[in-house]
């Protein structure tokens, strides 16, 4: 029997409990919804601003007043947020800070700016920190524990990277992969993160979020040659994840001890627009923004080495810059397109090396190889696995620890 107090009916512990399950669970369902709808309204905003770059290629030359700009309005709003997702892994592991709301817009703005000027960047760097930041406030709204927060951080980021890519699994598995808690990870923190990102996921759908759509193979039957070709390209994927890491911690680290940070913004700005001027890119814009058509051309033809080289050096050039707008696919376009070129050194087909680099030199930059050959089954179909997966753990090994997210701390995870 209940007891009772006063005539009123005493709540019991275990319903005090499952109240506070129900509260915590419902948290993960808001921001799910919430991340969607950002990362939706984010979608169909960069794919106005590209259309617009690619209408008035001229929008190029105003590149380094842009960024000045953008990134002005970070050190003048908010300069803790100009650490971006570092400031979210590093939240999960050493919690002392607050991420503000305003990382959400600031993070926005900045990188439909850089696209609609021409910038080398990508997009779902930047989801994953609006999904990180909502998880902020709704732990602090929702008054959480400090382990619960990481949890939400966790599963904000993973969301933001699910809905923008539209790989939902594979973005609860890089919600805990990229940040590594180093706390223990129980399994039911993986179907918090899972209800995050399919909730997301679902949501961009309502919402007619444009999402990228590639080749998939519906049969690919076993062959040896197959998997020696898929070890050849785990070594080049991964000799170029880990001369990406190197170059731009280094690059930066020497250009930081220069201070005036806006200033070199504006003279790498200026060198973007140098070398897209000689390669006659700013009319044909084949290296400036995400370069989806060319990801998915490298899927289905052969493409030069050329654009793996000029690719990695815009890329870097944006980010040591300073440019706000991610690593994530300027990444698959080298991986695509170093698959596709490697496939004509071989004279093997490209769909399959192309899409495995689509994946895997991603996945060894930033040490998330399960989320990306997840990533992999869901874009490109489950017949690519044995070939990815082998390509995947060369490509780590060769890699090594480093990581495009320097505030990543490796750490064992415990189910």
């Amino acid at each position: 029997m209940i007891p009772t107090y006063n005539g009123i009916m005493a709540i019991s512990d275990d319903e005090l409990n499952e109240k506070r399950d129900l509260k915590y669970y419902f948290t993960f369902v808001v921001l799910g919804v919430l991340t969607g709808i950002a990362s939706s309204v984010f979608l169909h905003l960069l794919k106005l601003v590209t259309t617009t770059r690619f209408k008035y290629p001229a929008l190029i030359y105003f590149l380094p007043i842009a960024m000045v700009v953008a990134n002005f309005c970070y050190k003048k709003f908010s300069p803790i947020s100009e650490q971006g997702n570092n400031l979210i892994i590093d939240e999960v592991h050493r919690p002392k800070r607050k991420i503000p709301f305003i990382m959400i817009p600031l993070i926005m703005f900045s990188t439909l700016i850089s696209h609609l000027f021409g910038a080398s960047v990508g997009r779902e760097g930047s989801a994953v920190q609006m999904g990180g930041a909502i998880g902020e406030q709704l732990a602090k709204l929702f008054k959480h524990s400090k382990r619960k927060r990481a949890v939400l951080l966790m599963a904000g980021c993973g969301a933001g990277f699910g809905t923008a890519i539209g790989a939902p699994l594979a973005g609860a598995i890089f919600g805990i992969e990229a940040i590594y808690l180093n706390v223990k990870i129980k399994l039911s923190t993986f179907l918090e993160c899972l209800i995050a990102s399919y909730i997301g996921f679902y949501t961009t759908h309502l919402l007619y979020a444009p999402h990228s759509t590639y080749i998939r193979f519906t049969s690919l039957d076993f062959n040896w040659h197959w998997l020696w070709y898929s070890i050849i390209a785990g070594l080049f994927f991964g000799a170029l994840a880990r001369g990406f890491i190197l170059l731009i911690d280094n690059v930066k680290s020497f250009i930081k001890s220069f201070g005036k940070p806006l200033l070199i913004t504006f003279l790498g700005s200026l060198l973007l627009i140098m070398i897209y001027y000689v390669l006659d890119d700013i009319s044909k814009q084949r290296y400036t923004g995400l370069g989806i058509d060319v990801i998915q051309q490298a899927l289905v033809e052969f493409v030069s080495i050329k654009d793996v080289i000029l690719k990695f050096l815009l890329t870097a050039i944006s980010l040591i810059s300073g440019i706000k707008g991610g690593e994530f696919t300027p990444l698959v376009y080298i991986g695509t397109t170093a698959g596709s070129w490697l496939s004509s050194v071989l004279t093997i087909n490209p769909n399959l090396l192309a899409a495995i680099g689509f994946c895997v030199v991603f996945g060894a930059a930033s040490n998330t190889p399960l989320a990306c050959i997840v990533m992999g089954a869901e874009i490109f179909g489950h017949h690519i696995l044995p070939y990815l997966i082998v390509a995947m753990i060369i490509a780590q090994i060769v890699s090594g620890k480093e990581s495009i997210y320097s505030a990543q701390i490796l750490k064992k995870i415990n189910s």
